[in-house]
C-alpha cells in the first residue's frame, strides 16, 4: 500500500485477483462535510490506484480498528452525531465511506470470511489516513451486515443510532435514499433481507419492516460492547454517551464546541450553514394511517425485541 501523501480510500473493489483501493490525496482534517464522499466530489485531489493480492487481504492489520462505529436506522440524528464527533480533534470521523458499501454490498462477490479480511484491510488504509484514532459512521443498510463488520472488528465498540419507526418511516417515504427503491420497486439487492417472502406490499409496508430488519440485525450484535442511542436523547447523548463510549471523553470546552454546533443543521453544505430545526411533531402528524398499521405490525415488535435484549444486559450480574 501507498505509504506517501494522505491518501483517503475513496473507492474500493472486490476482483478474483485481490482488493483494490482508489486513493485520493486529501487530509484528514478536510473531512469536514456531512458525508466523506461530498469532500471527495468538492476536493480536487491527486488519485493513485492500489491492489491488495487476495491471499494478503486482512493481513497486517493489527492495531488499525476503528475506534467507534456508528451504526443507525436512517434519518435518526445519526449524522448529527458524527459531525459532533468531528469538534474533537484528537479523532478522524469518516461518514458513511463508500469502499465499505463497494464491499458490502449484495450480493457478495467474496465468502464472509473474505469480506471480513476485505475490511480489515480498508481499516488499514484509513487508520493510516487518518494517523490518529478514527471513528467509523457506516450508511444505515450497512445495519444488515453488521454482524460482519463486527467480527471484521471485534473489539471496536459501536453505537446505535435509533428514532421512533414513524418518524423514521416518514423521511423514508418522502425523501428516499438512492439505494432504496429501483423505480416503482424495492431495490432488488435489499429486497430478499426485507421481504423474504416476496409478498407484494406497499411502500408504508415495505418501510416498516426495513425497519423491523434493522432491529432483527442488530440484535446479531454484543450488547455488551455497544449503546442504544435514541433520538430525543440528542445532542447530549454525543458529549454524555458515545464519546467517552469511543476513549474521547468530553471536557468542558469539547462540550461546549459541541453544544454549539448542534444547533446548526448536519446536513448543510460546507459554506451554507443553516440554523437547525426540530420535526418530530410534525413528522408524526404528517403520518398517515397505513403507515401507522404497518410499523405496529412490524417494526414496533421487532424494536421491542432489541430494547429488551439491552435491558437484560443492563441488568445482568457481573
Amino acid at each position: 500500500m501507498q505509504t506517501q501523501g494522505d491518501w483517503l480510500p475513496a473507492r474500493a473493489a472486490l476482483h478474483p485477483t485481490g482488493l483494490y483501493f482508489a486513493l485520493r490525496d486529501i487530509r484528514a482534517a478536510e473531512l469536514q462535510d456531512p458525508f466523506m464522499q461530498e469532500t471527495i466530489a468538492r476536493l480536487p485531489a491527486r488519485e493513485s490506484v492500489v491492489q491488495v493480492a487476495r491471499g494478503d487481504v486482512g493481513k497486517g492489520t493489527a492495531g488499525t480498528a476503528p475506534g467507534g462505529i456508528v451504526f443507525h436506522v436512517s434519518r435518526c440524528g445519526s449524522t448529527l452525531v458524527s459531525q459532533l464527533l468531528k469538534q474533537q480533534v484528537g479523532i478522524v470521523v469518516y461518514a458513511e465511506p463508500l469502499p465499505v458499501n463497494e464491499i458490502l454490498v449484495p450480493p457478495h462477490k467474496w465468502p464472509r470470511a473474505e469480506l471480513v479480511a476485505a475490511l480489515r484491510s480498508l481499516g488499514a488504509a484509513f487508520a493510516r489516513h487518518a494517523r490518529k484514532p478514527y471513528v467509523l459512521k457506516l450508511t444505515s443498510w450497512n445495519l444488515l451486515f453488521c454482524d460482519v463488520v463486527a467480527e471484521a472488528f471485534p473489539e471496536s465498540p459501536w453505537v446505535l443510532c435509533l428514532r421512533d419507526p414513524v418518524e423514521v418511516g416518514v423521511s423514508l417515504l418522502r425523501q428516499p435514499p438512492g439505494w432504496i427503491w429501483e423505480g416503482e420497486a424495492p431495490a432488488a439487492a435489499f429486497a430478499r433481507f426485507v421481504d423474504s417472502d416476496g409478498v407484494a406490499q406497499s411502500r408504508e409496508a415495505y418501510v416498516a419492516r426495513l425497519y423491523a430488519a434493522f432491529c432483527e440485525a442488530a440484535c446479531r450484535l454484543d450488547p455488551g460492547r455497544g449503546r442504544l442511542v435514541d433520538y430525543p436523547s440528542l445532542p447530549a447523548a454525543a458529549w454524555e454517551i458515545i464519546a467517552p463510549h469511543f476513549g474521547q471523553p468530553a471536557d468542558a470546552t469539547l462540550r461546549a464546541r459541541m453544544q454549539s454546533a448542534a444547533t446548526m443543521d448536519a446536513k448543510a453544505p460546507i459554506g451554507r450553514p443553516a440554523a437547525f430545526g426540530g420535526d418530530a411533531t410534525a413528522k408524526q402528524a404528517a403520518a398517515g394511517e397505513s403507515l401507522r398499521r404497518e410499523v405496529d405490525r412490524h417494526a414496533r415488535p421487532a424494536l421491542a425485541r432489541l430494547l429488551a435484549l439491552h435491558a437484560a444486559t443492563a441488568t445482568a450480574p457481573g
